[in-house]
């Protein structure tokens, strides 16, 4: 929240208060996205005139309430009662959470772009200059341009989030047995994969080579590696490792010509998704040699059809 010594002019008060509604109603809005709670037109600017009416305490004797943590957190509380009210304390106390990380990251964008302010001037004393008036008065222009900065960077990390969560939520744990070998890894669920094994329509999920490596020599794996880059389909009659267990499934991508997917036959295969565990049986696990997922989230594409009806039937 803004404030100003007394001796301000009403000029410069009424400034100030019009900007705080504006910041009030970017950290509210920022807080009902993040905690997805609904906050009506009205609640919104309720609460936002209430909470900038707090910088015309400085005009009262009791200025001392506006700058001490305690009354701040009673405010903080009075605020977020007042904008989305009380279901739970559970429920209450992650809004409030919520309001104070908003109100830190406007806190924080206006500070850095001060900093920036300050660090083009490049004049003499500019280091002197910049301690004494850092936490004192900042611009207004600074402060106006700030509001909808807070905004752009709320908006963005919600989206961020959103994004994350949805694709997390096609995220299962996948655990392959084949004789001796068994390892896990996280798969994507992918509507899109449709890959089929021509013959027998069996189900191809898609893996990194790279989860092979520690069933394998240094000098298969660069065998193996080699051999899937390339498509050196001859190179198959050389393999002692799970020879019979190898298939060919032809595919094609787009602008591209028809190529050969490397694949080997598991065991069987299992599925843990929402603290169920489900064993496929019937399904071809083609070979990789590129990383599927830019983050580390998966390294396994694995067909939605072969799922029971689920979230990941809309995904």
């Amino acid at each position: 929240m803004i404030g100003r010594k007394k001796g301000i002019d009403i000029y410069y008060l009424d400034l100030l208060w019009g900007l705080n509604v504006l910041i009030h109603i970017v950290l509210f809005k920022g807080t009902a996205r993040l905690t997805k709670r609904k906050l009506s037109t009205k609640r919104l600017w309720v609460v936002s005139v209430i909470g900038s009416c707090s910088i015309f305490i400085v005009l009262t004797p009791w200025e001392f309430m506006l700058v001490h943590p305690f009354g701040k957190v009673l405010l903080s509380i009075l605020l977020v009662l007042i904008g989305f009210g009380f279901v739970s304390l559970s429920v209450f106390l992650q809004q409030l959470f919520m309001f104070y990380v908003m109100s830190f990251l406007a806190a924080g964008t206006i500070i850095g772009l001060e900093t920036m302010r300050f660090s083009l001037a490049e004049r003499q004393g500019f280091l002197t200059e910049y301690t004494s008036v850092m936490y004192n008065v900042f611009s207004f222009p600074l402060l106006i341009l700030a509001v909808p900065v807070i905004w752009w960077v709320i908006k963005g990390m919600t989206s961020l989030m959103k994004s994350r969560r949805k694709r997390l939520s096609k995220i299962i744990k996948v655990t392959v047995v084949l004789e001796e070998a068994k390892w896990e890894a996280m798969a994507l669920v992918d509507t899109g994969n449709q890959l089929k094994d021509p013959i027998t329509r069996t189900p191809v999920m898609v893996m990194e080579m790279t989860l092979l490596k520690p069933q394998l020599s240094n000098k298969e794996f660069e065998q193996w590696r080699h051999m899937i880059s390339t498509q050196r389909v001859e190179d198959l009659e050389h393999m002692k490792r799970w020879k019979d267990r190898w298939r060919l499934v032809p595919f094609r991508t787009a602008g591209q010509e028809m190529q050969m997917m490397f694949t080997v036959k598991p065991d069987y295969i299992l599925i843990e998704e929402d603290n169920q565990t489900q064993t496929v049986e019937t399904m071809l696990i083609g070979l990789d040699t590129n990383t599927l997922s830019s983050t580390g989230d998966f390294q396994i594409i694995f067909p939605a059809d072969v799922l029971p009806a689920s979230k990941h039937d809309s995904a």
